[in-house]
């Protein structure tokens, strides 16, 4: 007997039109909706000293301009301070030459600001789990065995790596060590 195909939705069903939101799954964690993840960001610029514009409009759009125009460099000093760390070491986990950061007086390009955005993000996470700036500033350079002897924050090198420290340390944040 032939298998009879799904029928299709029932237009006079709104329930049945229904598109959940965009929702990752890490672990047995949801993540949160896309929109989330843009007022997070919006989050990060703030705490880089960037107002975010009414004018802008959404949050995704505001993130977006944002890196665009590029982040300034004092947001560069300000990590680097926050941290701990050498701007040669911050550099070259952003992955930036010396030389070119000599030259960004200003704002950093725009793959140049997404890459120091997301740095910046992990270490906000980093300070929203440990409540604490110099437990922060510890935890992010000291290495860990759950990154393989790395500090998580040579892990942000890459966005895999980063978002590795990301679920390292949404289960510190929920307890579970395993």
């Amino acid at each position: 007997m032939a298998e009879t195909p799904p029928s299709a939705p029932d237009i006079e069903d709104p329930a049945s039109l229904r598109v959940e939101s965009p929702v990752a799954t890490y672990g047995t964690r949801e993540a949160p909706a896309l929109v989330d993840f843009a007022d997070h960001w919006l989050t990060v610029l703030r705490h880089f000293g960037l107002r975010a514009s009414a004018i802008a409009g959404s949050s995704l759009k505001q993130v977006r301009e944002a890196l665009r125009q590029g982040i300034p460099r004092k947001a560069f000093d300000d990590l680097r301070d926050e941290l701990g760390v050498s701007t040669e070491e911050l550099a070259d986990i952003l992955s930036i030459p010396t030389r070119t950061l000599a030259r960004r007086t200003e704002h950093f390009k725009p793959d140049e600001s997404e890459r120091l955005l997301r740095v910046g993000s992990v270490v906000c996470k980093a300070a929203d789990v440990l409540e604490d700036p110099a437990a922060t500033r510890r935890w992010m350079t000291q290495p860990k065995r759950a990154l393989g002897g790395l500090t998580p924050l040579r892990c942000c090198d890459t966005e895999m790596g980063a978002r590795e420290v990301e679920a390292l340390l949404g289960r510190i944040e929920h307890g579970v060590f395993a």
